[in-house]
């Protein structure tokens, strides 16, 4: 046992800042919920710091102090990144459940209306609105997160087992909601709601809602391991990303404070 583990301590000493990051979430995810891991003592983010300090040390032996101390900080500013984006995509999911929640028993209540009443083909493209202002951030939120996971943590899962009930839980929502309303567009033959229609035509929504967790998650880095000038930079970022565009109403910052 006792060979193993160093043989394992020694392969950690030999990864790159993303990669621990990686081994940290792989580990992290198994070991409990996001909300236990707010409460992990050390503090995860201490823990990925310190492994990054030991695995550049490690790598730097003998070269000059003020050369280690640069790449440690270079490294650390790298994971930090990581694990920062790790923080706000779970968060993004946490604190949006419960205004779902509410959002879909008021869509439930509209749907049994519609379904019980005269429905026209001018109710139902109303109904479809108020559906879409539902499904469109959850799907937003699904792509965003399995995106983020393809491009920055080599595949590794990035929601922690309450994160991604939460988010399983809203998208049945959606598919639930799209499936009823279907039914009602067939009848008075209304535009239907096609979801993986739905997912490719809202990748620049996606793309943005990355763009947005990156310059957050750029700035908490910052906070800790940079100026306050860079700091500011990256939450201007985010500020211009968060502007509503042409025609867009506040939801175009849902899920951006998180």
């Amino acid at each position: 046992m006792i060979s193993r583990q160093r043989r394992v301590k020694a392969i950690e000493l030999t990864l790159t800042p993303r990669q621990i990051v990686v081994v940290w979430l792989r580990n992290a995810l198994q070991a409990g919920t996001f909300e236990e891991g707010a409460r992990h003592s050390p503090p995860y983010r201490g823990v990925v710091a310190n492994a990054v300090y030991d695995t550049v040390q490690n790598s730097m032996k003998g070269q000059p102090e003020p050369l280690v101390e640069r790449a440690v900080f270079h490294a650390r500013r790298e994971a930090d990144l990581l694990y920062q984006l790790v923080v706000y995509a779970n968060t993004a999911v946490l604190e949006s459940s419960a205004q779902r929640a509410r959002e879909y028993i008021f869509l439930l209540g509209y749907l049994v209306a519609e379904m019980r009443g005269n429905h026209t083909k001018d109710r139902i493209q109303n109904l479809r609105s108020a559906v879409l202002m539902f499904i469109e951030p959850v799907i937003i939120f699904d792509a965003a997160i399995a995106q983020l996971v393809a491009e920055q943590l080599t595949g590794q899962p990035v929601l922690f087992r309450d994160s991604a009930v939460m988010l399983a839980e809203q998208l049945q929502m959606a598919t639930d909601l799209s499936t009823w309303f279907n039914e009602l567009a067939h009848q008075v033959g209304a535009a239907e709601i096609n979801l993986e229609e739905l997912r490719n035509g809202l990748q620049s929504e996606t793309d943005r809602r990355i763009s947005i967790w990156v310059n957050l998650a750029r700035a908490e880095m910052l906070s800790l391991f940079g100026t306050t000038e860079e700091m500011h930079a990256a939450m201007d970022q985010v500020f211009l990303l968060c502007e509503p565009k042409s025609g867009e109403g506040d939801t175009a910052v849902d899920g951006a404070a998180h």
